[in-house]
């Protein structure tokens, strides 16, 4: 028993490592060019897995196990099929298939004699659905056009004709469609607020998934909250099946009639109701970690890190990680995927700074046992040189990938949208700009930190700057017409949770706040985040 207990408490510094014989193996495999060896297959069972079976698979042609890759899947399916395995063939293409259409072109010409198997209802839907929310108008009619007999084709061209903007003819098809989804749609696209409403009470009542209700809810009382009162206190109680949503709401709407004592009764159960009963009451707020409401309610004195630390103990201890590193095996390492703090820090010095985000992210808690995942959660991409506004900015918007395409078309570290983009190249008389230029980090970086930096000399505060960074400083300042100016700590908190309509955007300045802390401690002065005077 005694030995049960020992065992227990030294868990927590018990953690994976990548053993150093499997990345030498790795290593020498790859500048040697022998990849089809038992030795090599060893490695599938390790950590090195999907790096090794993408190798073996472009160089070998015996079947292995399947790799999560999906190019690596489809080298694999051709393989299975050269071997006859004719079924297990199929059954690979067919999942790459219904996963995505970056691929498609490969599998359709590799099975160019029978698609018939790919082409499945269930599958041409999903199709479809992934090609219209990306965008590919053309791919989403070209694989709806096989479905014109099934019950979800109208669904399915309503909301093709929804992502192209065309709300009059998307409302028309939703209305003929048969889904329960097609509710939803109908409450967004409607007009009229009561019909609005009558599409929601629909939706809730259907037994359509849970996910397409929560959405609508969210929906729904932001839309109403800030339009018409009346219908928000009739669809709040329709809130209650998602009680951390009910509560959310409701605390808003106290604090916007100025009901100090119902946020009292909400503030056990709801953050936000008990960061607004101390604005509205003057009590001290007691937050337990370092979060919107804490920084502006009761500001730590100093921070709780050392940044020595952090930043001296930047040293793989690990040691295959260390290896692979040291060779210049950073592509091998992004494939590694085991959440712990050593992995996070060999993502971070290789520059795959989202993945350390990520991988990191499970151990914030423990940033005193592992103080240098400080600036692997928060790092600074070279080409943001010391502008902690626009990294606090960045970090939140794509987690410093330079690749990221959002669903709304939003392009790069910043997520610029393509208008935008026209719109600071004029000012910044930048000749001959194409959009696609917004991939690139450099020129991503200025046209981002150019926006962030000029909505700040307008609305001074960050926050503020923040939220009209997320959804357009045209609505920030209609809430600030109706608010007020913001001239203290609570100001900001009622402003932030009553008065920003949405609740993206709302998030969304909570968390670039938080942001704003780390990146002024770990690479400012330290006082950056300190945005009122008298703090």
């Amino acid at each position: 028993m005694v030995f049960l207990v020992i065992l227990f408490l030294l868990l927590p510094s018990l953690s994976w490592a990548l053993p150093l014989k499997s990345a030498e193996l790795f290593v020498h495999s790859v500048k040697k060019g022998s990849f089809c060896s038992e030795n090599f297959k060893g490695l599938f069972k390790t950590d090195l897995k999907e790096p090794a079976l993408l190798l073996y698979l472009d160089n070998c042609s015996d079947p292995v196990p399947e790799p999560e890759n999906l190019y690596g899947k489809l080298k694999l399916a051709s393989i299975l099929r050269e071997k006859g395995k004719e079924k297990e063939a199929r059954e690979l293409y067919l999942k790459v298939f219904s996963l995505t259409n970056n691929l498609d072109e490969d599998i359709l010409t590799a099975n160019r004699g029978d698609v018939s198997f790919l082409f499945r209802p269930e599958v041409l839907r999903q199709k479809v659905w992934l090609a219209a929310k990306n965008g590919n108008t053309d791919t989403a009619l070209f694989y709806l056009s096989y479905l014109r007999d099934d019950p979800y084709y109208t669904y399915l061209l309503a909301y093709v004709f929804l992502k192209e903007r065309k709300r009059a003819l998307a409302r028309e098809l939703f209305s003929a469609s048969l889904p329960n989804e097609r509710y939803f749609f109908l409450m967004f696209l409607s007009s009229n607020p009561v019909e609005k409403f009558d599409f929601y009470t629909k939706l809730m009542r259907s037994s359509d998934r849970i996910s397409f209700k929560k959405v609508a809810t969210v929906y729904i009382l932001d839309r109403f909250f800030n339009r018409d009162l009346g219908l928000f206190r009739r669809a709040l109680p329709y809130a209650r099946v998602f009680p951390e949503i009910y509560n959310y709401y409701l605390a808003r709407y106290y604090a916007l009639t100025g009901n100090c004592r119902g946020l009292k009764s909400l503030s056990s159960r709801s953050e936000t109701a008990g960061a607004l009963y101390s604005v509205c009451s003057g009590k001290k707020w007691r937050g337990s970690s370092v979060d919107f409401y804490t920084l502006l309610l009761s500001p730590p004195r100093k921070f709780p890190y050392s940044k020595k630390k952090a930043f001296s103990r930047l040293k793989l201890k690990d040691k295959g990680l260390r290896f692979l590193y040291n060779q210049g095996f950073c592509s091998a390492i992004s494939f590694i995927d085991r959440p712990s703090p050593q992995n996070a820090l060999a993502q971070y010095l290789c520059g795959n700074y989202r993945e350390g985000i990520k991988l990191a992210a499970p151990f914030k808690k423990k940033l005193k046992r592992y103080p240098y995942l400080l600036p692997v959660l928060y790092p600074k991409p070279p080409v943001f040189g010391s502008d902690i506004v626009s990294l606090s900015i960045a970090r939140q918007e794509s987690l410093f990938d330079g690749r990221a395409l959002s669903r709304s078309g939003a392009i790069g570290l910043m997520q610029i949208m393509p208008q935008t983009g026209k719109h600071i190249a004029r000012k910044l008389k930048v000749r001959n700009f194409k959009v696609h230029h917004l991939y690139r980090p450099e020129v991503n970086y200025r046209f981002g930190s150019y926006y962030i930096h000029s909505l700040l000399k307008e609305f001074k505060l960050f926050p503020l700057s923040a939220a009209a960074y997320n959804c357009g400083p045209t609505r920030i300042r209609r809430a600030l017409r109706e608010f007020g100016k913001v001239k203290t700590p609570g100001d900001l908190i009622l402003f932030t949770d009553v008065y920003i309509p949405f609740q993206e955007t709302r998030d969304y300045v909570k968390r670039t706040y938080v942001n704003l802390y780390y990146y002024s401690n770990l690479y400012g002065k330290g006082t950056e985040w300190r945005i009122f005077s008298h703090r």
